[in-house]
């Protein structure tokens, strides 16, 4: 019997590479390999096939070109779609994210549907945890069918989220969409020491991270199982969130902090608090990532299984103990000079990314200059669910201004609360009995209204017809809305940014807004806010 083909995308980067060498590994499956034509993909080209012989295809094309989605699709019964501009690039170019992460995956859709065997084919494309933009204590648990809120200047974000509407509302039988969290790989803190980035992950941001290894693992058992005919169906067709569970949730600190303990340092012998962005990142703790890992049982490291192997690799590390201020100097404050670094715009006056990344000038000058004076929320003193003081909105269409105002408490004094968002409807009952009442229900907890007047119970893929707070009408299956956490596709999907005003009509929108952001704000970020660092 021939070997099936996988075809790949993003072979190149983190998690790709790590997919290839897992499915290979197998022995089991023929890898197609879509590759951009420069120099370094000529160069891993040949690695490639030296390591692989013929069981290696690689193909030059681009997935922003349609032609070239066709021709590599149409030979393959697994699309496995890692390919992504990723912060900072994406920063920097977001016409190339346009292209990589929104076209490519259409095209890739596209091809799919148009082949004439579609319903054979299975589309695994990688999503994003930056689609759900900020979320602080205590609204630090979050779970797909969140509300698809990207945090302003992340061009990353946005275009992962068009991205994936394309795939969630394609007519493709067999797609899934997995939700990857920050990845961990042997190579980060290398790639992070050359960008401003490295500053805007908040010191009090709740991570939930995945390793690349295990995600290239979860690759290989997802079309292992699928081609041993133990995948259930019910698995397609469904967004899942990716992260390597209770051993991987830290905080942003926590993550700096272990890093320099490779050197035998702390963060806060390297950093000062005001260096890093206030808020207008991305990550939560997922609550769901044990439903994709109980199907694909992928998970193998924790966070210190992976920082205790990576510290054996870079054992050299250990040499630069005895120079902090070196360290400082010549690795962290030369980025502070870099155009994507917030001390950067705070030096520059660049206003929109001071109230995007800080909330206003003011704000950042109360930011404490010393860490004693600093207020750290650590991971284990609100990580049990069981133990914290839990406001769960799952079934509300109505928020009061208690519920606003517990979702907005962000400080930490010891308190250990959890907020789990709405979706707008009731999630008690099962899918099967989910009528066109609910689907009224969660319209109008979105601002909205479901203009259709029929639906078959328990139907969730039959587009119906909606219409947003500006009076947009669109069509989008029951899925998309209240399960994976779109809306309008039109004004609630940026650029531009105006989510300060989308939050004022929009109460889904408005839990996840308001845990960073003030009602008073009223702020708007175009279409080409970009252009102010390059």
């Amino acid at each position: 019997m021939a070997k099936q083909t996988v075809l790949l995308t993003g072979a190149s980067g983190s998690m790709g590479s790590e997919a290839l060498k897992s499915v290979m590994e197998t022995g089991k499956f023929k890898a197609l390999v879509l590759l951009r034509k420069k120099p370094s993909n000529e160069k891993l080209k040949k690695e490639l096939e030296q390591r692989y012989g013929d069981g290696v295809e690689v193909v030059f094309g681009d997935i922003s070109n349609p032609g070239d989605c066709v021709k590599v699709v149409e030979r393959s019964d697994y699309i496995i779609n890692c390919a992504a501009i990723i912060p900072p690039a994406s920063d920097h170019n977001p016409q190339a994210a346009e292209k990589a992460n929104y076209l490519g995956v259409k095209n890739l859709v596209q091809a799919i549907e148009a082949s004439k065997d579609a319903d054979e084919k299975k589309f695994v494309n990688i999503g994003s945890i930056a689609e759900y933009g900020n979320r602080f204590f205590p609204a630090h648990w979050g779970r797909v069918g969140d509300p698809l809120v990207s945090s302003p200047y992340d061009f990353y974000a946005v275009t992962k989220i068009k991205g994936e509407r394309c795939v969630v509302e394609s007519g493709i039988k067999h797609w899934v969409s997995l939700r990857q969290s920050g990845i961990l790989y042997d190579d980060v803190l290398f790639n992070n020491m050359n960008d401003g980035l490295m500053f805007h992950t908040c010191w009090n941001t709740f991570i939930e991270w995945a390793t690349a290894r295990d995600s290239g693992r979860l690759i290989r058992n997802l079309i292992l199982l699928d081609s041993q005919g133990k995948l259930p169906s019910s698995f397609w067709q469904k967004c899942y969130n990716i992260g390597n569970g209770e051993g991987a949730r830290v905080t942003g600190y926590e993550t700096l902090d272990r890093g320099f303990k490779m050197m035998g340092r702390s963060a806060k012998e390297i950093f000062m608090p005001h260096w890093n962005a206030a808020r207008n990142f991305h990550c939560f703790w997922y609550l769901d990532s044990d439903h994709l890992n109980d199907i694909l049982d992928f998970r193998r490291e924790s966070f210190e299984d992976f920082f205790a192997q990576l510290s054996k690799k870079l054992w050299y590390f250990k040499l630069g103990k005895p120079f902090p201020g070196l360290i400082r100097k010549f690795a962290i404050e030369r980025l502070l000079k870099d155009v994507n670094a917030p001390i950067y715009w705070v030096n520059n006056n660049i206003e929109g990314r001071i109230k995007a990344f800080y909330g206003s000038r003011e704000a950042f000058e109360k930011i404490p200059r010393r860490w004693e004076d600093y207020q750290l929320i650590p991971s284990e003193a609100v990580k049990d669910l069981k133990t914290a003081e839990i406001l769960d909105l799952r079934g509300k269409t109505e928020l009061s201004e208690e519920d606003l105002a517990f979702i907005a408490d962000n400080e930490y004094r010891g308190k250990n609360r959890a907020v789990i968002l709405s979706h707008g409807y009731d999630e008690s009952k099962p899918d099967s009995e989910l009528e066109l009442a609910d689907m009224q229900g969660a319209a109008k907890f979105r601002g909205g209204r479901c203009l259709s007047e029929t639906m078959t119970k328990g139907d969730l893929r039959t587009k119906l017809e909606w219409e947003c707070h500006n009076g947009h009408r669109f069509k989008a299956a029951p899925y998309t809305v209240i399960k994976a956490g779109f809306w309008c596709p039109e004004c609630c999907e940026p650029l531009p940014w105006n989510f300060d005003a989308l939050a004022k009509k929009v109460p889904f929108f408005a839990q996840a807004w308001y845990n960073s952001h003030s009602p008073e704000e009223d702020n708007f970020y175009p279409a080409d806010c970009y252009k102010d660092i390059l």
